[in-house]
C-alpha cells in the first residue's frame, strides 16, 4: 500500500495532468466554476450526454443559477423530467440545496451560467442626440467640492461615504465593475464546497476520480474517503485539486463511472462472500491471516 508522502506526490503530479488537459479540453467553454459544479450533480448516476441536454434545459427555462436557487424544486424538476433526467426530483432538491450552500457561503460568487467577462473600455454616457453626456456634479470629474457628494433630491450636502454613489450616477453612467472583483467572482475557490459535505455531487465526482487513480482504497465510505483526500490533496491548492478532478470527470465521465463502479462493486461482492462464508471458513482466513 503506497505511503502517505506517496499519495501526496501522485495527487500533485495528476493535478498539474488535469490543469494541462483542462486548458485543451475546455478552451472554448465559457461557463462559469458554479456551473461545472453543477454539472457535476447532474452527472450522478447519468449519462454525460443527457447531464448536457440537463443543463441545456435549465439554461432555457431559468436566467441563470441564481434564479435556480430561489426557484421552487417542483420547477426544476418539470425542467429535468421533460430533458429524461433520472431521479429528476433528488437532482432537483440537491442542485437547489447546493446553490443556497454556495450563496450562503461565497457571497461574491458568480451566479451566472457563463464566465463575467472584464470590460475592455468604461461605457461613456451619452446624450439622445448622440454627444457625449456631461459629468454629473459630485462625480470623479467634480473636483470643486472634495468634502461632499451632491444629491439630486435636494437634502443636504453629506460627507462623502466610501462606496456612495449618486442615484443619477447609477442611471446616467453605468460604472463596470472593478477587474479584480470580476477575477474573484469567478475564482476557482468556490470549488472549496467540495470538501464540506461527502453527500453532495461535487465530491461523489472527485471521489469518483480518486478511486480511479488509486488515491482512496474502495472499500471506504464517503465520508471516510473525504477525511483521507484532505490530506492527500496539495495543502494549497486544494481547491484547485477538487476543482480540476470535477472537470478531469466531466471530460472522462463514461470511463471514470464506469471503472470507479467496478471498483466499487468488486470491494462489495468480496465483502458479501465474506460474509455468507460458514462461521468455522472465517475464523480459518483469520488464523491464516488473510
Amino acid at each position: 500500500m503506497p505511503t502517505l508522502r506517496e499519495l501526496q506526490s501522485k495527487a500533485k503530479k495528476l493535478l498539474v495532468s488535469w490543469r494541462k488537459e483542462a486548458a485543451d479540453g475546455f478552451k472554448k467553454d465559457k461557463r462559469s466554476p458554479v456551473s461545472h459544479l453543477c454539472a457535476s450533480i447532474l452527472m450522478r448516476n447519468n449519462s454525460i450526454t443527457n447531464a448536457g441536454k440537463a443543463e441545456a434545459a435549465l439554461r432555457k427555462r431559468f436566467v441563470d443559477w441564481n434564479e435556480i436557487r430561489v426557484s421552487p424544486i417542483a420547477e426544476v424538476q418539470e425542467v429535468l423530467e421533460e430533458a429524461g433526467t433520472p431521479s429528476a426530483d433528488s437532482k432537483a432538491y440537491a442542485l437547489r440545496r447546493f446553490l443556497r450552500d454556495v450563496f450562503s457561503k461565497y457571497t461574491k460568487t458568480n451566479l451566472y451560467f457563463d464566465l463575467m467577462d472584464i470590460p475592455e473600455i468604461v461605457p461613456v454616457p451619452m446624450n439622445a442626440d448622440g454627444t457625449p453626456a456631461a459629468p454629473v456634479a459630485g462625480g470623479d470629474d467634480d473636483d470643486e467640492d472634495d468634502d461632499a457628494v451632491s444629491r439630486e433630491s435636494g437634502l443636504p450636502p453629506h460627507l462623502e461615504i466610501p462606496g456612495f454613489v449618486d442615484m443619477n450616477r447609477i442611471i446616467d453612467q453605468p460604472m463596470p465593475l472593478d477587474p479584480k472583483l470580476i477575477n474573484e467572482k469567478n475564482g476557482i475557490h468556490v470549488a472549496g464546497i467540495t470538501w464540506d459535505d461527502s453527500e453532495r455531487g461535487p465530491f461523489v465526482a472527485l471521489w469518483r476520480v480518486a478511486l480511479v487513480n488509486g488515491l482512496v482504497e474502495p472499500q471506504l465510505s464517503a465520508q471516510e474517503a473525504l477525511s483521507k483526500l484532505r490530506t492527500i490533496a496539495p495543502e494549497k491548492e486544494r481547491d484547485h485539486f477538487a476543482y480540476f478532478a470535477i472537470l478531469h470527470a466531466e471530460l472522462n465521465w463514461p470511463s471514470v463511472s464506469s471503472k470507479s463502479d467496478q471498483l466499487r462493486a468488486k470491494y462489495k461482492k468480496k465483502d458479501e462472500d465474506e460474509e455468507e462464508a460458514p462461521p468455522e471458513s472465517r475464523r480459518q482466513k483469520v488464523k491464516a491471516g488473510k
